[in-house]
């Protein structure tokens, strides 16, 4: 009740201890052990098991069992066969007597356990081997060494070794390599390789050489390696004397007298000119320049022949050992070569040698002679000739011109497509094309105008056919006239435009790595390049040459002047096409309702087919009317560079009337038709310009 106040109540007061004069004594600590090797047994066991948790096992397996494991790192403690590793890196080392050391880099940090099965690999063997003489030891035709050294790392296991040493017999030997490091030594006996010449001459003191080697003077004891010699001995005054001997290892050869004949003479022989063929006692020798070894004190007979030179003959006697020289002039054997030309201003060249004007006589060698006749202009008359003695041979140089010549250098005939065939034409004529106004049937678009043809072109033989057509369209069909084909094979290809022709002529072009002619782009027609030789149509003016020209005039029908024309001619209009078309030649039949294959009718003197009948041809030329009144001829006439129609030429299996199968008739259009094909042309050369001919 500390709470409680009591009034007037008298204040208890604790009295003051005082202790004795006797001080206390501290309390004494007892010591227990027990507590303190709990506490450490508690800290092993907590370490004990902290490193349990965190260890990284290894197990090791190793062949052989008794190799040494020595492993370098952190921490490790070895639990029944097993290694307990901290995390950490380590080292591992197995080593065995006899074995390669095997070594391996661990990593504790990354795997929790390892296990290695380790085969420790032998090292190989030793070898010493006793020779009787210093050879190379091969192995697999590798060098391993020397017989003067040991042999180290010699694979275990049984090995075939090859022994070689100069001027001794190679030897092989198996030998069982035991390896592990071991030294193994064997003896080797080596057999000479070689055998003994004993050689004598007449006369001795002769130097012997073996296989081009000096050997010393016989006579003499030599050793040979085994095998194939080549002995000469050779003394002043006398003959080499050269015998191949064969000798085997251990054998003994002697020569007992080897006789050395009195040395041959040399001579250096010449002749002008060269080339002549030697003989020398009658036995063929070679040609001049030649060097000849003659017998000494011995009369020889030298012949010397070449063509076109008289035979020359020597006596000669050459003393032992001496060197002469002989040079011999050969008299020629001339025939006559008589030159003309019409050309007065021509030299002429023989051997490319110039002798002058070209009209001549000349005394020439009877052995082929090159002749030459040249003139500025002209191509080059070039003939090769054996002048004959006692003969005249006359030879006329007909010079050509660069034109003629060039012309004549092109082939004259061309095949492309498998049987596209055009040939090679050169005019060089002027002509009028058109026809009179007193012609029956004539046409007003048929005005009378020259032309002339300067450029040689090659012209299609037949009319382009539907299979090669096809090779450029695969897909186009000539289609059909009331039921008749027009599509077949061999068939001339019709229904496509002036502007698909064309197309054709550059697609050919391309595939001949020719310059186009015809200038298209976007299937839009730009004009024509002139100086071109791609492929091309053929102008009007090379048309109606092909057709008409005939013995320096024009004809009118290619049969002949009467109508209805012969039987079979071409193919026009007959009777047999009367259901097809409005107008037939009356009387006349030639067996086909519409177009032929081509070359169904004979060829015309030109070797041309079907210029007239079968189908009309699309032309070059833009179509126009032409005046008249140029006096001069127009050369290589291309017409104009574009235009709305081009010209359409010659009748067709669908013309029957008069105006139409005339050679001069005249067409023209620009779209398709079913009775309308082409034919190829090309010019034979590119030209910047054309040469004129006058009319």
């Amino acid at each position: 009740m500390s709470n409680l106040q009591i009034k007037n109540a008298t204040l208890i007061t604790p009295a003051v201890f005082e202790p004795g004069s006797r001080q206390s004594q501290p309390r004494r600590r007892i010591w227990r052990p027990w507590l303190w090797l709990v506490a450490i047994l508690l800290c092993v066991l907590l370490g004990v098991a902290g490193f349990l948790l965190s260890a990284t096992s290894l197990d090791i397996q190793v062949s052989p069992s008794s190799s040494q494991i020595r492993l370098e790192g952190p921490y490790q403690m070895q639990i029944a066969g097993r290694r307990l590793l901290m995390p950490g890196q380590y080292k591992l080392y197995i080593s065995q007597s006899g074995y390669n050391p095997y070594e391996r880099q661990l990593d504790t940090a990354s795997e929790d356990h390892f296990r290695l099965n380790v085969e420790l690999q032998p090292l190989p063997g030793r070898l010493q081997i006793s020779s009787n003489v210093s050879a190379q030891v091969y192995l697999n035709n590798q060098l391993l060494g020397s017989t003067d050294e040991t042999l180290l790392n010699v694979p275990l296991g049984e090995q075939s070794l090859r022994f070689e040493a100069p001027r001794y017999q190679s030897q092989s030997k198996v030998v069982e390599v035991q390896g592990y490091d071991q030294l193994q030594q064997f003896d080797l006996e080596l057999l000479p390789n070689w055998g003994t010449l004993a050689l004598d001459s007449y006369p001795s003191g002769a130097t012997l050489s073996v296989d081009e080697q000096p050997y010393g003077q016989t006579p003499l004891d030599i050793e040979l390696l085994a095998g194939s010699h080549k002995l000469q001995l050779s003394h002043p005054g006398y003959q080499s004397w050269q015998q191949r001997i064969d000798i085997s290892a251990g054998e003994s050869l002697a020569i007992s007298q080897a006789r050395l004949l009195p040395a041959s003479a040399t001579l250096q022989l010449t002749s002008t000119p060269t080339g002549a063929s030697v003989s020398l006692d009658g036995l063929y020798q070679g040609k001049t320049p030649l060097e000849l070894s003659l017998s000494a004190g011995t009369n020889h007979e030298l012949l010397l022949l070449r063509e076109g030179y008289q035979p020359t003959r020597r006596e000669i006697q050459a003393n032992a050992g001496s060197s002469q020289s002989l040079a011999l002039n050969l008299a020629p054997l001339l025939g006559k070569v008589s030159v003309s030309t019409s050309h007065q201003d021509a030299l002429l060249y023989i051997n490319d040698i110039l002798l002058g004007r070209a009209n001549q006589t000349l005394e020439l060698a009877a052995h082929p002679q090159k002749l030459r006749v040249s003139l500025a202009g002209h191509a080059d008359f070039i003939q090769t000739l054996t002048p004959r003695a006692g003969q005249t041979i006359k030879v006329q140089a007909k010079l050509k011109t660069l034109e003629q010549a060039r012309f004549e250098a092109l082939p004259s005939q061309l095949t492309l497509l498998g049987d596209v065939r055009l040939k090679l034409f050169h005019p060089q004529v002027s002509f009028e094309m058109g026809a009179s106004r007193r012609e029956q049937g004539r046409r007003a678009n048929e005005t009378l105008h020259k032309v002339a043809l300067a450029r040689p072109f090659y012209l299609g033989t037949t009319e382009v056919t539907n299979r090669q057509y096809r090779q450029f369209a695969s897909f186009h069909s000539s289609s059909h006239a009331e039921g008749a084909s027009l599509d077949g094979d061999n068939q001339p290809v019709v229904n496509i435009s002036w502007l698909e022709a064309a197309r054709f002529c550059n697609w050919l072009s391309a595939q001949e790595g020719l310059q186009p002619f015809y200038l298209i782009e976007d299937n839009q027609y730009q004009g024509f390049n002139a100086t071109a030789n791609g492929y091309r149509l053929p102008s009007e003016a090379e048309w109606a040459w092909a057709s008409r020209y005939q013995q320096d005039h024009m004809q009118q029908f290619n049969w002949g002047q009467q109508l209805p024309p012969p039987a079979g001619i071409a193919n026009l209009a007959g009777m047999e096409s009367a259901a097809l078309v409005g107008d037939v030649l009356a009387g006349y039949e030639d067996n086909f309702k519409v177009s032929a294959p081509v070359a169904s009718f004979h060829a015309d003197n030109k070797g041309l087919y079907d210029l007239m009948g079968n189908v009309s041809e699309w032309v070059h030329d833009v179509y126009q009317i032409h005046s008249g009144l140029n006096f001069k001829a127009d050369t290589d006439p291309l017409g104009a560079q574009q235009g709305i129609h081009h010209v359409i030429r010659g009748a067709s299996w669908a013309h029957g009337r008069l105006t139409e199968v005339r050679l001069s008739y005249r067409d023209y259009g620009s779209d398709a038709r079913r009775d309308v094909g082409f034919r190829l042309a090309r010019y034979a050369e590119s030209l910047n310009t054309n040469t004129e001919i006058s009319p």
